[in-house]
Parts: C-alpha cells; structure tokens; sequence
C-alpha cells in the first residue's frame, strides 16, 4: 500500500466524524432556527429543580449499574478482587471514556493504571476488556433490535415492517444467543490465533441483564430532563440508541454534536427543537460533565494518597503519572480551554460586566482582549499536539499563551469563569514540567489528520455558535468597522478572521517546512558522546555508529543512545538501545515517539533476547531473523579433535608462509594503502559494491578507530579484519573482512582461529561471529507462518543466498547460538519493512535490482 493511501485510510475515521460533526450542527442549525440565544441560556436555566434532582440521582445509579460491566468481566476472568477497587476503576474509567472517546482505548489506560497497581496481569486485563466492551454491545443489540421489531422507533427512524422486524429479531437474537451458547457450547472461540474461553451461563445472562438496564437508564436521564409531552419512554429509547450509535461512529468525543442534532431531529413529531435542546444541554452536563469532574478530582487525589510519604515534596508527586498520563490528558485540557475561548467569543458577553469594565477600561482595550482571546483560543488548538508529543517548546509556548488567555478573559468582560479553567490547567501543566523533556522544534512534528480535523471542527463549531447567537442581527459590511460596547455580533466576526488568520498561517508555514525526516550525519560530538556510551556495555556491535551512515538519537543526558537509519517511512533501529540497561525503555519511547512525529513504521533490526519484555510494554510484536554465533573464548582450545580443522588451517598458513599479526590502531594508517589495495581487489573479484548499516565498508577513519588483524605474505598484507575490541574485556568481534585472490587456503579460517588465541590471551570472555540469517527456526506445521517460511528458504532458498553454508562455516567454532530478532509494530507490514532494511544495508533499492 503506498503511503498517500496509508494515510488516506488512517484518516478516514477522522473525515467521517467530521463530516458528521458539521451535517450535525447544519441541522441544527436548520432546526433552531426560531431559537434566539438568549432564550436558550434561559430555558437551560429554567430547569425545574425537581427534574435535576431525579436526573442526578439516576445518573448516580446508572453509574453504579455501569461498574456491574467490570464485576461481571472479573467473574468471567476468574480474577478476585474487593468490590471497592473494581468500583472505583471501573466509575473513573467509564466517566473519562465517555467524554473522551475511544472507550476501549482512554478506559483501558485508567483500568491499566489501577488493576495492575492490584495484581491484574497484563493477560487478564486483556480479557476484562474484552468482556466490558461485549458486555456493552449486548444491551445495545438487543434494545435497538426490540425497537426495530415492535415499530417503537419514531417516525423518524423507522423502517418498513417488512425490513425492520427481520432486522430487529436478527439483532435482538445476536444477544440471545450469546446467553445460549455457553449452555451448547464448552470449547473456547478461537479467532486465528486469539483464543476466548466462553463465560458460564450465569455470567452471559448478567452481561446481557446489566448491560440492558445500563441503556435504559442513560435514556431515562434524558427522559426526566425532558417536558411533559405524548412521547413515551420506549420510542425515546429507540431515539437515544440511535444518537449513540451516531456519536459512536463518529468517533467525535462522547458525540458531542451528533448526538444532540440527531435527537432533535428524531423527537421533532413530539417536542419542538426549542423545548429539546436545553434538555440536552442539561443532560450533557449532569451525565457526562458531572462525573467527569469527580472522576479528574478522584484521580488527582489517587495520586496524592500513592505518594502521602513524599507530600513535602510536591514536584515529584506526578513523577509516574506524568510519564504515561499527563501528556494527553493535559493536550485534552488545553484544547478544550481552546474551544472555550472561541466559544466566548462567538457568545454576547454579560451586558452589566462590560458596563463595570466601561468605568474602568477605554474601549479599546476591551475590543483588542476580545479578538486576542480568539485567537489564543485558535492557538491553544494548535499547541496542545505539541503537549501531547511532550515538546518542551509547546510546554512553555502553552504556558506564555495561556497567561495571556486569562488576562485577556478578565479584560474583555470579566469572564472570571473562563479565567479560572485557564488557571486551573495551567497549575497543572506547571506542576508536570518534568513530563515535557522533548526537544524536537514544534514545526517539525507531524499534525496527525485527525487532529487537524478537530481543530476545524473546533472552529467550525464556533462559527456556527456564533452565527446562531447573532443570527437575529442582519449583516452588513459596516459590521466589520463597528467598535460599540454593545457590538458584541462585530466582536465575534473579527475574533473568527483572528483566529482563522492565525490557523492559515500555520498551515502556509506547514506547507514551507522541511521536506521529510532524513538521518542526519552524527557530528564529531555525536560520536564522542556515543563512544562514552558504548563503554558502559559489553557488546561490540554499537561500533557500527562510527560509519556516519546512521542517525543518533541520545536520551537527555546524552548517556545513552538508539543508531537509526531511514528508508521510505521505515525507521529502523540497529540492535539495542546503547547505555546503561536502565535507560532502554527510556530510549525506545523516544524512538517511538520521533517515529510517530513525522509518520514513520519504527523497526528495531537484530535485537537480543534480554530487551524484548521492554518492547512488549510498548505493544510492540517481533520475529526471529536469525542466531548469532558466540564462542566461549575461556573454553576454546586447539587441542584435541575437535579443534583439528582449526589446526589445519593454521598449517596451511605456515605452509604458505604467511604470518598473522594484530596492527595497532596507531599503526593503522601506515597500513591504509594496502588495505585498500586488498579490499578492491576483493570487491572486484566478488562483482559487488560497497554495503552499510549494519556491514561495516572500507573507510578510512572509520578503519583508523580500531585495530586491524593481518595476514602477510612477507610485507605484503593478503588478507585483513578490522577488530572490534569490546569494553571492560568482555567481547572480541571483527567488522571489516576482505582478502585478496591467491590468498592461503583457509585463510580467513586461519585469521579468526589466531584472532581467538589472541583474544583468550588478553583476557576476553567471547568471541562473536555475527549472525547466520534464517537460522534456528522451527519446522513444525503448527509454526507461525513466518517460521515456517524462515525455515523453508534457510533450506532452499540457496540460490538467493548460502544460508546453510554460513551456519555451517560458523557452526565449525562450535559457537552458543543466541537468537536474534527485528521488532515492528505487528500487522501486515513485514514484507516492506524487510524491504527497507535490505534497501538500507544494499545502499538503496538500486543496489538490490542490479545485484550489487
């Protein structure tokens, strides 16, 4: 799939919800057309308290219904835990879920962070997920199917008999037989290679008994906010199922907008769109704003209580919260005080403030406050992708920008509400400084389609606010010159032109940035810092970072570093993270998330064993590509018979009177000349040309770094291996390996065998051999696919490459075989992934077509 299609489909969720988003507030629109917004902000005022009250008080046990979701998951799972824990997840969850969207994702990063703190294993959180989330769907079945069959829906939305009722019974039965099919069915589901064990009877009917009381009490909220009217309760239920499935699909946070204009509509026949709307407004406060306000104040709470000890210490209180949590959480924040800024300005200001600011302020001040609080609104839009991505120049643009906001709200009409939202998140975007520690330039980030479209939607949504709050005053150019204190309609138009403004020069500035991430050239500095880290491990590997053909990303204190290359959107990471083993986990999230700035697959290409738990935790899958061979240099000998190959090799040497010695890297540039001559001259005799990052080639300084292991002919040198001695004299590798024709038999044989008695001499523990691609996998027809096909081309597949030879030839050292992986994202992108990195080792797609 090319990438403009990659993206295309990425972000077609996006447009979709978009596109419903606007048609929403278009009908809307059309249907409050004889509403003013005074009389709006009235009759939400006007809500008979009796009706708030018993709305409160169903939402509360609707809440705690919902929390019967997880207990049934945990029954399901077979999992013990105390009622109060699950209770508690379970409400925080579902009161964030419903306001942000994507429930399976925003309620699983809450659940994550609370049953595991209990003992849930990452095993069995999955499969609480996927119990909650059926259970969710198997009310919602079966409602929407009973509605359909018993031609309760309103006129609106209902179908012909002879459609409707096939379809609903289709539906209502999916939820029945999933209560009947534990009772006929013992055996697990499986789904290729994802097993489910079926729930006991029990537990299936509760699912579908919890789940159907949820629904009905979410639309009986709605109900009682609702005037007195010939509306019965199961149409408004078939209603309320619809505008749900309508928010759902368009992945707009809890539905906002759609679910609203589709009930409107749908109720038309009962209630007018005057006497709907405000119930809507109410319900979006008391059943979405309402818990998640106590559910934000519970978790801030959680996290003092975790960390009571340290109460003196309040900037470390977040210290784990803010990596995993405060970085979205507070960009979903700071968007949102975005969007309340352009709403205020699309909204009359409170007529006896501006009268009190009047005395005090000269008019103009009060018209350059309101145009700048739309535009920092547009500006708040635009930075919250960098808080997100934990930019550190997004951290303090926010902070400068939101300062200004709260000015800029106290002067343009005392909106001290609005204010106070500003102040509140910028205390807490200063008490989660540490969690913005990223330096990459705000520019040079990727925007995601999706979040461009809900910084349009944003302000199309403020748009449309205002040309329904000013719709009673009719236009004309002489609006746009009007500076009254009651021209509230002239404020709102050049605050719009402010923030559109600002938003058209970002994207021209877009349109003039960079083209696409390239591998920079590490610099003199790169490498002297990539050289400390390289003595704090053991492998020899990391000295492929002296070629200057890969990029280097360092942690923060430059301590640690990944080597990376670029092909296509491949970015692929060569072996482990290099460091200290405490800063890998740290390293790969960087990765990650650079990768993630400018759209790119992350790949890391032969990494060992020990790391892979690390790349799990970031969802990351993996597949075997080879073994590496290692010899034990404390047991290797050339006594006994099976050192005899070894020992005839060495005689083929003598016999040719070649000798072996090590030149010292000091000594290497007097040598330069020759090597060069043999490593042509093997390049010519092999018809291939120059390869790379992960193969070392003939460069000079590069050579000049290490030592170099000769075979000489009297003074001629006929064959050579750059050595890589590693640190601490743990391990001794070679790189660069060439020879000239009419060399010694055996002559590279001969080369390694000396070069392991030289390295046990001084002391080394191992001697690496690198890796036989394709080695080591499984014949068994119940492998994966990838194994199974590993396997066959490592047996057949010689005429592309001599895999078996090299195992073979290796296999000669009697070396441990230690696995060897490349980690990617999963899915189906392997065969390009392993495209790109052949590409990046061949020196590019055009190497590999001519066979160079």
């Amino acid at each position: 799939m090319s990438a403009v299609a990659d993206r295309l489909k990425r972000g077609l969720p996006a447009a979709i919800g978009l596109a419903l988003f606007l048609l929403a507030l278009g009908v809307l629109r059309r249907e409050l057309h004889a509403v003013t917004w005074h009389e709006l902000v009235h009759d939400v005022l006007a809500t008979p308290p009796r009706r708030l009250a018993l709305a409160l008080l169903l939402t509360a046990l609707n809440y705690a219904i919902l929390t019967g979701y997880d207990f049934l998951a945990f029954a399901y799972v077979g999992k013990r835990l105390s009622w109060d824990r699950i209770a508690l997840a379970s409400f925080l969850a579902y009161a964030i879920a419903n306001n942000v969207g994507f429930a399976m994702l925003s309620g699983a990063s809450v659940r994550y962070r609370f049953y595991t703190r209990w003992g849930v294993t990452a095993g069995e959180l999955s499969r609480i997920i996927v119990a909650y989330a059926t259970t969710f769907w198997l009310g919602l079945l079966l409602l929407g199917g009973l509605s359909l069959a018993t031609s309760r829906l309103p006129d609106a939305l209902a179908l012909p008999r002879a459609i409707g009722i096939p379809l609903g019974l289709t539906l209502a039965g999916i939820s029945v037989m999933y209560v009947v099919l534990p009772i006929v069915r013992r055996q697990p589901m499986r789904f290729r290679a994802l097993e489910l064990p079926l729930p006991g009877p029990a537990v299936a009917a509760a699912q579908l008994v919890v789940s159907t009381f949820d629904w009905m009490l979410a639309a009986a909220v709605l109900y009682v906010l609702l005037p007195s009217s010939g509306l019965s309760f199961l149409s408004l239920l078939g209603a309320f199922v619809v505008g749900q499935l309508l928010g759902l699909a368009s992945h707009v946070p809890g539905g906002i907008g759609v679910f609203e204009g589709t009930l409107v509509v749908v109720l038309r026949p009962f209630l007018d769109s005057a006497t709907v709307l405000p119930a809507l407004l109410v319900y979006r406060a008391v059943y979405y704003l309402t818990p998640l306000t106590i559910a934000l104040v519970t978790l801030v709470g959680d996290e003092l209580h975790q960390r009571r000890a340290q109460a003196a210490r309040m900037s470390a209180l977040l210290g784990r919260l803010t990596d995993q949590f405060t970085p979205p959480l507070l960009a979903l924040f700071t968007f949102l005080a975005g969007v309340t800024l352009l709403f205020s300005n699309a909204t009359p200001a409170a007529a006896e403030r501006l009268a009190l600011l009047e005395r005090v302020l000269p008019l103009g001040i009060i018209e350059a406050s309101h145009f700048l609080t739309s535009v920092i609104g547009a500006a708040l839009l635009l930075l919250s992708q960098g808080l997100a991505r934990r930019l550190d120049a997004a951290y303090v643009l926010t902070a400068v920008v939101m300062t200004l906001g709260i000015g800029a709200s106290l002067l343009k009409g005392v909106d001290y509400v609005e204010a106070a939202i500003l102040a509140g998140v910028l205390v807490i975007l200063w008490r989660a400084r540490p969690a913005f520690d990223r330096r990459a330039a705000f520019f040079d980030t990727r925007f995601s389609f999706g979040w461009m479209l809900a910084v349009a939607g944003a302000v199309g949504a403020s748009i449309w606010l205002g040309g329904f709050a000013y719709k009673h005053v009719d236009y004309s150019n002489e609006l746009w010159w009007q500076f009254e204190l009651s021209a509230d309609a002239s404020r709102f138009l050049r605050g719009s032109v402010g923030a559109a403004v600002l938003l058209l020069l970002f994207a021209f500035a877009r349109l003039l940035a960079h083209a696409p991430h390239e591998a920079d050239e590490p610099t003199d500095d790169d490498l002297a810092a990539a050289a400390t880290a390289i003595r704090a491990q053991t492998a020899t590997y990391p000295n492929l970072v002296f070629l200057r053909d890969k990029a280097i990303l360092f942690d923060d204190d430059r301590g640690a570093f990944i080597m990376y290359g670029v092909q296509g959107r491949t970015w692929v990471a060569l072996g482990d993270p290099v460091g200290s083993p405490d800063r890998a986990s740290t390293l790969i999230r960087l990765f990650l998330e650079k990768c993630d700035d400018f759209g790119g697959i992350p790949v890391f290409y032969e990494v060992g064993k020990d790391h892979l738990h690390r790349y799990a935790d970031f969802g990351l899958t993996f597949v075997k590509l080879g073994e590496e061979a290692v010899v034990d240099l404390a047991s290797f000998t050339l006594e006994g018979g099976r050192a005899s190959k070894h020992r005839q090799a060495l005689r083929y040497l003598d016999k040719a009177g070649a000798t072996f010695r090590i030149v010292d890297r000091e000594q290497v540039s007097g040598v330069m000349t020759q090597l060069r001559a043999v490593s042509d001259a093997w390049l010519k005799e092999k018809s291939t040309a120059e390869k790379g990052f992960s193969l070392g080639f003939f460069e000079t300084d590069y050579l000049a770094r290490f030592p170099v292991a000769v075979i000489e002919r009297g003074s001629e040198i006929v064959a050579f291996a750059s050595v890589w001695a590693g640190p601490n004299q743990v391990e001794l590798s070679v790189d660069l390996m060439r020879y000239r024709e009419g060399a010694p038999k055996e002559v590279m044989e001969s080369l390694f065998v000396n070069l392991m008695v030289w390295g046990k001499a001084h002391g080394y523990q191992r001697f690496s051999l690198g890796v036989a691609p394709l080695s080591g996998f499984e014949r068994s027809p119940v492998a994966p696919l990838w194994s199974r096909f590993g396997s066959f081309l490592f047996e057949h597949g010689g005429a592309f490459y001599n895999f078996q030879g090299l195992r073979a030839y290796k296999e000669k050292f009697h070396p441990d075989w230690q696995p060897r992986y490349l980690v990617y994202p999963g899915g189906f992108r392997l065969p390009q992934i392993l495209a790109d990195v052949s590409a990046l080792v061949a020196g590019g797609y055009r190497q590999i077509l001519l066979k160079r």
